[in-house]
Formats: structure tokens, sequence, C-alpha cells
């Protein structure tokens, strides 16, 4: 018994940026933690305004890695779109159902 293969020209180009993707972060530099720090002490160092603006950027920045899996989640999988449609044509017929 053999393991299964994956035919890659059927997963399409959806499938190959996400392996290509994956294989990029693993490859990534391993020293990367680093930066919290440095994004603390740039900020403790600034002027107010700029302290806001680099701390609305790190929030942004923290949250980035959920929309790429978001998207993904979106593009590679069809069965969650079909939920997701679902649910949002369900949301608006009870809407017009109950004018508030």
């Amino acid at each position: 018994m053999g393991s299964p293969r994956i035919d890659w020209r059927r997963l399409g180009p959806a499938a190959a940026a996400a392996v290509l993707a994956v294989l990029a972060q693993l490859a990534g530099p391993s020293d990367a933690a680093a930066q919290c720090s440095l994004c603390r002490d740039a900020v403790a160092s600034s002027p107010p305004q700029i302290r806001e603006a680099m701390n609305y950027a790190i929030i942004g920045l923290a949250f980035a890695p959920y929309g790429v899996a978001a998207l993904a989640a979106w593009t590679l999988s069809p069965a969650l779109r079909a939920q997701v449609r679902s649910r949002v044509k369900r949301l608006s017929f009870r809407r017009r159902e109950n004018p508030s």
C-alpha cells in the first residue's frame, strides 16, 4: 500500500499559492519575534500622535494573519462559501420580514 498521490494540476492555483505561502513561512527568519520589543521601544520614545498611529498599525498587523486565513478558507472551501451565503440570505430575509 502506497501513500495517496496528489494531482497538483487539479488543485488549482489557489492551492499552489497556499502551499507556497506555507513554505515561505517555514523558510523565513526565526528571529522575527524580536520585532515586538523594537516596536515597544519605538512607541515609548515617540510623541503622542505618532505613538497612537503606531499602536493602530501594530494592531492591524496583529489581525492580518486572520484576514489571510479567512481569505484562504473562502477561496479554497466551496462549502464555506455556500454556508456563508445561505446565512446572509436568511438574515436579509428576516430583516425584510421584521422591519425595525
